[in-house]
């Protein structure tokens, strides 16, 4: 009191009294008039009510909350798993989200840089001991560059958010925050004068505006924990999200805007699938589409079924394709891809490191196999080393695999071919023959039955094509866009890597030259 008294003065003190004491005897009056008017006791009872009904909630968010996460409820993460990740970012992914889901303010409060600085930290390391397990102290196994780019971005996301989602902050400067401090000290010694004195002008209910003025302190500071717990919390899986960017390759030092540039190896392919066409400007990456499959599968059959014309050399002769040839294809609903017809999986023009070459370019894969044959012991030793190495490639996502059965008009009876078809129930000899050559088709290769998409790509017979293929490649388009991003990333940051050294040499050759 002394120290209020020397900082303010008296007669400060007693101008503030005076101007007050209006509003400090409008309570008073009110709770007198409550009496004599005898709404007193049901004013009190409301207030009871109120009150309990106020905390019942608040205990009831608290519940919600234990059960649903600190929002309460099924609230998701802003920042989520990067779409186009490989399979092997689940794990350290799995790492960031646990560690995000056990802080709170009280072990890593806001206010505290060094405590937010070292979570950083942890949260690094768990990523980069993933990553790079063998090593002493994975967390440095990163560029400078690389360290300097996520304070940028994260510096960058953090001022975007502040300038969109706070009131003035365009305005407010730091000393006038720092005053803002100040003053709310002073006021915070006020507010006890202000409570002793109204208790003693009003003390009838000084008891309860205590108990509901602590209610809502608990309920306000419950509410400021939850945002405080989501931002740490967010804060934890933006560091972890940018931390699997940087340790799996992703993060590239140049600008990325998202956009998918043309790599050098489809800007050739482009150019030699429109020779014999009118050439088009391309500027996004194509979609790439690659046909798998033994020879006289019906590869190129499928491929002039795609077209809807005679794009390909029929395969019903032995060994047509000798060598990878590119289409261009260009049809609603499908982003711009360049389709890749290939040698027979079973011909020597096709080798186990040429087809390994065609995997790490491709983005969707058509697998072609004849319902007819029912040899499939090559064809699977083939499937498996594909599975192996996409398996093996954890810097990729894998690329989505469709599985088609041709030549299902060449299965008995041999004469009959009136569809449609149910292909699922059957009810005809030719229906029943074609599950049953699905089945089989699909325990020879390890597949679910109802992967395999049944067709018949001969020009007059063409069946199932349009209805089931096409709906299964567009439904697969998607998934086969975060492949072909991934890819390109993986593209970029080679190109970057050899940009950067040639500029850094050259650089220094300038400077030594300037300095001898």
């Amino acid at each position: 009191m002394k120290s209020l008294l020397h900082h303010f003065g008296r007669l400060q003190l007693l101008a503030l009294v005076i101007t007050a004491l209006p509003l400090i005897m409008l309570p008073l009056m009110g709770a007198l008039w409550l009496w004599q008017s005898g709404l007193f006791w049901y004013w009190l009872g409301l207030l009871t009510v109120s009150g309990a009904g106020g905390y019942g909630l608040h205990r009831l968010l608290i519940w919600r909350a234990g059960k649903g996460g600190v929002l309460g409820g099924n609230q998701r993460p802003t920042t989520q798993a990067g779409s186009h990740w490989p399979p092997a970012a689940d794990q350290p992914w799995e790492a960031v989200s646990a560690m995000a889901d056990q802080v709170n303010p009280k072990d890593w409060p806001l206010a505290d840089g060094a405590r937010l600085w070292q979570l950083g930290r942890d949260t690094l390391e768990a990523v980069a001991r993933h990553y790079h397990p063998q090593r002493e102290n994975p967390l440095l196994e990163m560029t400078l560059p690389h360290a300097l780019l996520i304070i940028e971005r994260a510096s960058h996301e953090l001022r975007h958010r502040i300038t969109d989602h706070v009131p003035f902050s365009h305005r407010l400067t730091l000393g006038t925050v720092s005053r803002a401090k100040l003053w709310k000290e002073h006021f915070s010694r006020l507010e006890g004068v202000y409570r002793i004195g109204y208790g003693i002008v009003d003390p009838t209910s000084v008891l309860f505006r205590e108990f509901r003025r602590e209610m809502g302190n608990r309920i306000l500071g419950y509410g400021s924990e939850q945002v405080q717990t989501w931002l740490l919390q967010e804060y934890v899986r933006k560091v972890g999200y940018y931390a699997i960017e940087l340790y799996s390759g992703q993060l590239l030092l140049t600008e990325d805007d998202g956009a998918t540039p043309v790599t050098r190896r489809s800007r050739a392919q482009v150019k030699q699938a429109a020779a014999s066409e009118e050439p088009q400007q391309q500027t996004q990456e194509p979609l790439r589409i690659l046909v798998l499959g033994r020879r006289n599968a019906g590869k190129s059959s499928l491929i002039n079924g795609l077209f809807g014309e005679l794009k390909a050399a029929d395969d019903v002769l032995a060994d047509t394709t000798h060598q990878v040839t590119v289409y261009s294809l260009q049809r609603e609903g499908l982003t711009q891809a360049l389709v890749l017809d290939t040698p027979g999986l079973d011909t020597p023009q096709f080798s186990a490191r040429a087809l390994r070459h065609e995997l790490a370019a491709a983005d969707l894969v058509l697998w072609v196999t004849a319902a007819n044959r029912p040899d499939r012991q090559q064809e699977r030793m083939v499937l498996d080393e594909v599975r192996g190495w996409l398996q093996q490639d954890h810097s990729r996502r894998p690329p989505p695999m469709l599985f088609v059965l041709s030549h299902i008009d060449r299965l008995r009876p041999f004469r009959e071919w009136a569809p449609p078809y149910d292909l699922k129930q059957g009810g005809s000899a030719k229906a029943d023959g074609i599950i049953a050559a699905a089945r089989a088709a699909a325990d020879d290769l390890a597949l679910d039955p109802g992967a395999l998409i049944p067709v018949c790509l001969q020009p007059e017979r063409l069946y199932n094509l349009e209805d089931a293929l096409w709906a299964a490649i567009l439904g697969q388009q998607d998934e086969a866009l975060r492949v072909r991003l991934l890819r390109c990333v993986s593209d970029r940051r080679q190109r970057e890597n050899w940009g950067l050294l040639k500029q850094q040499l050259t650089n220094a050759g300038r400077l030594l030259a300037g300095n001898s």
